[in-house]
């Protein structure tokens, strides 16, 4: 039978580490002939690096310690019954990971969705990216957050996920059938890179239209009423659409949606949600901080560009990093052309000068009293600060970590240079906050620098402000997915608040979909 043989750790350095498995596997009297299941890095005693690995053999006989069966994966997408295609054609507004991986389901069991997306193509969308990071205007309705593939498509493309769905190996096996290296199936800490990502969009993309769906760019939804079993779609400038089925992806960002949705009725919650800064080192401090002599090895080469992820918590106050990019770039995420919002991106080689990670605070639903628009008031007021400290035309507020602990405003960086690519102010990043959420950020940076030395680094260079890590905003739903009160809405993803990142969001748009799809070909059972 086959069976799955855990934690096999192999040294980073060693000559031939297939060589190595082997002889594990014989010691242990199991097949030799195997397959990697997964595989992650333990560095926690650097220099003495080592690759633990789990992997797939043969056994006869009977389960061994410490071994369990592999699990014979069913065919996903052919368990689900298949519509004839004469019924209402499901609407999913929205088109990042949320709504890509809805309607790619929907389109693979006959539902012929359309797609209603009010941003532009990924090729549009980041040419006008790209312009707005040189200085060019910024297109309110297709930017970092909105358009073709969601904010995903300009960050580090990370798949990593707490949640323990079987769905997630699904969202892996389709982003490989659409381009993806298939080490993200093994891989623990998976990624893809910006640049690799926006062709895997496309893909998905052309698949819906090649299995009788649409997606139609540029298409703003307006407007949402009840209609019987379903909802009218109103669009600016454009026919609305009926559908029993209505699924929306909005993003975590949508807050004018958020606005129509309460004026119409949907019961909207306050989650808890983080603000913070950037806070970027060198590379190089970064990787000699984790790996140590490691690097001095003819074999430093296997080693993949250092991550970390820190955390600390003082009751109910809470300090993380965030979307951590190894050899990434601070980028401007902005939707609104009044405020300046940070976010982080790496591309799959992850090899550039710096690394940066969002350090935030937690901001409890507690604290704006439940009312999820104060909190999300908070997040505008804090972009609004970080805007004019940046100028007031666009560019990043920055300063040096010491320069913030000493609570002073200079003018120059060392040789950690910031990397925002739309060029940076000098500012005193103090005046973003209160007194004690100033001190809340600094204790937790203090924190790490026991952990990670590069966190005492002063020259490090602090961006503001990370204010998008999350929604604030929850639409309430029911057990069938259905938003309560309305039957065939069925909210999906980040904006919804349901997801925290592109595989727990796709994830959350094919439970929805299949809550449809069953309950349209007359089935209960999610």
């Amino acid at each position: 039978m086959k069976i799955i043989v855990n934690n096999i750790k192999i040294p980073f350095d060693c000559d031939d580490p297939r060589d190595q498995i082997e002889s594990y596997l014989k010691k242990r009297r199991l097949g030799r002939d195997f397959t990697v299941y997964k595989e992650s890095l333990d560095a926690r005693r650097a220099p003495d690096i080592s690759f633990v690995y789990s992997v797939v053999t043969e056994c006869d006989g009977e389960l061994p310690p410490d071994c369990r069966a592999f699990p014979e994966k069913e065919d996903y997408i052919a368990s689900l019954p298949v519509s004839d295609g004469t019924g209402s054609r499901p609407v999913v507004v929205g088109f990042g990971p949320g709504g890509m991986f809805c309607a790619l389901l929907l389109a693979e069991r006959g539902f012929r969705p359309i797609v209603l997306e009010q941003g532009d193509d990924i090729d549009t969308r980041a040419r006008k990216v790209e312009e707005y990071f040189s200085g060019g205007s910024l297109d309110a309705y297709s930017n970092v957050q909105f358009g073709e593939g969601g904010a995903g498509s300009f960050s580090d493309g990370k798949l990593i996920t707490r949640i323990k769905d079987s769905r997630c190996a699904f969202v892996l096996s389709e982003l490989v059938r659409f381009g993806a290296d298939r080490e993200i199936l093994t891989l623990a800490r998976p990624h893809i890179g910006t640049d690799r990502l926006r062709g895997i969009v496309k893909g998905v993309r052309n698949r819906i239209i090649e299995l009788g769906g649409e997606v139609r760019f540029n298409t703003r939804v307006t407007d949402i009423l009840p209609s019987g079993n379903g909802a009218q779609v109103c669009c600016q400038g454009s026919a609305s659409l009926c559908s029993d089925g209505v699924f929306l992806a909005l993003g975590h960002s949508a807050r004018k949606s958020f606005a129509m949705l309460r004026d119409r009725g949907f019961r909207l919650e306050a989650k808890d949600f983080s603000v913070g800064m950037r806070i970027e080192h060198l590379r190089r401090d970064v990787e000699q901080s984790l790996y140590g002599a490691a690097l001095d090895s003819k074999y430093a080469y296997r080693l993949p560009s250092a991550e970390y992820n820190v955390s600390a918590r003082w009751g109910n106050d809470g300090v993380y990093s965030f979307c951590m990019c190894p050899g990434g770039v601070v980028v401007p995420s902005a939707d609104e052309s009044d405020g300046f919002v940070t976010n982080g991106m790496s591309y799959y080689a992850r090899d550039g000068v710096n690394s940066n990670s969002a350090i935030a605070f937690s901001v409890t639903k507690e604290v704006h009293g439940g009312d999820p628009f104060k909190g999300m008031e908070f997040q505008r007021s804090l972009e609004k600060k970080a805007f004019l400290l940046g100028g007031g035309k666009g560019k990043a507020p920055c300063q040096t970590l010491g320069d913030f602990a000493d609570n002073v405003r200079n003018t120059a960086f060392s040789d950690i240079r910031p990397s925002v690519p739309v060029g940076y102010e000098y500012a005193n990043l103090n005046e973003l906050f209160d007194g004690r959420q100033r001190s809340l950020l600094m204790r937790g940076i203090s924190h790490f620098a026991g952990v990670h030395s590069f966190f005492a680094d002063k020259r490090a260079v602090l961006t503001a402000v990370e204010s998008r890590t999350s929604s604030p905003v929850r639409i309430t739903r029911g057990d069938t997915l259905e938003a309560v009160g309305f039957p065939g809405i069925y909210p999906v993803g980040e904006g919804a608040g349901y997801a925290g990142g592109i595989t727990s969001a796709a994830t959350d748009g094919l439970r929805a979909a299949e809550s449809y799809i069953l309950k349209t070909l007359g089935k209960n059972d999610i």
